[in-house]
């Protein structure tokens, strides 16, 4: 005799499958990972086929052999099998969707033992899940699908080898992930067996929503590539060379280091001061990084554009040329000779010009001295400008930088750290100097 009412079985197996309960959660844990299938049509009518097949995915199991995985227990000793199946819809950004279906199974164990007896949740073996993607399939294609593949002796035949077969009665197989694919030959694809038209169309169909996949795809990366070409990068930006990179407070070795920033990260650089870098943080914060420690950006949107240089060119006037003995103390020129540009600007000394004009200027004047150097064998070791003016400062350039900068060995950027500037603020890009 049934000791439950057969509506009270199915109140059980609904609580068994949907909830953890502690003391059936490693059975639980058993069960097999869900069977996923993927296909062409729209989400809303997936979801309407998966509402069809919903309807007939529960219910009482005429045996448990064909269904179910490894027991812990003799199969004979299980009895009122149940099932139910849980469907979920996922959409893609392709238009594809796919859908993921998980088969609870539960049954009476009787052990001889009667205090052991009772519900227990078994593993299936992928046979419901599949039974399932296969009836939303057969829903999508329609009924002349289903008509087909009903008489399929009097369809037309044709042998197409389009690769190593897949045999039908093989299970699904693992993948990484804990997700179970299956690879049982879908519709429309075979290999040398025989095969229908109506394969033939459902492979026509993949191909278009491949197609269809593959332009949208290249609509997307269109997009993407106008919207990064589209924005604007500032040009005073350092980056991180290492990881766990210390901040400081002030300029100085062993001070207070304010946090430790990783590779890559990025601050607005605010002026150079010998070894010394200060950047923003964020706000109103400020800190301070080694030099050596920083990547700097490629120069070319500091550079003058030639409409710049053309600027730069009427905006000072150099007032005299010689060569002489290094005026400073820069240990890379200290004591050598030099070529010695003295400038002011072209209208008054007391004119103020930004750090982008000096630094135009200043690279007409150390390619042109690089330019005379090539051609008259000089045996200078620097170049030298010198701006005379309210605002003015001094920049210095070894012939050993100027030869890699101009053979395109180094950057702009890279040209102005080897540079000793004098005051490094005067030729230093800011947010307030440009």
């Amino acid at each position: 005799m049934n000791p439950f009412p057969a509506n009270l079985i199915r109140c059980l197996l609904a609580l068994l499958f949907a909830a953890a309960i502690p003391a059936t959660s490693s059975r639980l844990q058993a069960q097999n990972d869900p069977v996923e299938r993927t296909f062409a049509e729209q989400r809303a009518d997936v979801e309407k086929a998966v509402a069809d097949v919903k309807t007939h995915s529960s219910g009482k199991l005429p045996a448990l052999e064909g269904f179910v995985g490894q027991t812990q227990q003799p199969v004979e000793r299980y009895e009122r099998a149940y099932y139910q199946c849980l469907f979920q819809v996922i959409p893609s950004l392709s238009g594809e969707t796919s859908v993921r279906v998980t088969a609870g199974i539960t049954a009476w164990y009787d052990d001889p033992d009667r205090q052991k007896s009772g519900y227990q949740v078994l593993s299936s073996n992928g046979r419901l899940e599949t039974d399932a993607l296969d009836r939303i399939q057969e829903f999508l294609e329609g009924p002349g699908a289903a008509a087909a593949k009903a008489a399929p002796q009097v369809t037309t035949k044709y042998n197409l080898n389009l690769g190593p077969a897949i045999p039908l009665g093989s299970p699904p197989a693992r993948v990484a992930g804990g997700v179970t694919k299956d690879l049982r030959r879908p519709e429309g694809m075979t290999s040398t067996e025989p095969v229908t038209e109506a394969e033939i169309e459902g492979l026509k169909k993949k191909r278009a929503a491949t197609e269809k996949r593959v332009q949208q795809l290249n609509s997307a990366l269109k997009n993407l590539q106008e919207l990064y070409d589209s924005q604007t990068k500032p040009d005073n930006l350092i980056a991180i060379r290492k990881n766990g990179t210390p901040v400081y407070a002030r300029p100085q070795d062993g001070g207070a280091s304010l946090f430790a920033a990783a590779a890559k990260d990025q601050f607005e650089m605010i002026e150079i001061r010998g070894d010394w870098v200060h950047v923003r943080i964020s706000g109103d914060s400020r800190g301070w990084l080694r030099k050596a420690q920083l990547e700097f950006p490629d120069d070319s949107a500091n550079a003058a554009a030639p409409a710049d240089s053309a600027k730069s060119a009427e905006l000072f006037r150099v007032t005299r040329e010689e060569v002489a003995v290094f005026p400073g103390k820069w240990e890379l020129l200290r004591g050598k000779k030099v070529k010695i540009f003295s400038v002011q600007p072209a209208t008054s000394p007391a004119l103020e010009t930004s750090v982008r004009e000096k630094r135009g200027f200043a690279k007409q004047l150390f390619a042109r001295a690089w330019k005379e150097h090539a051609e008259t064998d000089d045996v200078t070791a620097g170049v030298v400008v010198v701006f005379d003016s309210a605002d003015g400062g001094q920049v210095s350039a070894t012939l050993a930088s100027l030869a890699q900068w101009q053979q395109g060995k180094i950057s702009d950027a890279a040209l102005w750290q080897s540079c000793s500037l004098d005051p490094p603020e005067t030729f230093t890009f800011s947010a307030n100097k440009q």
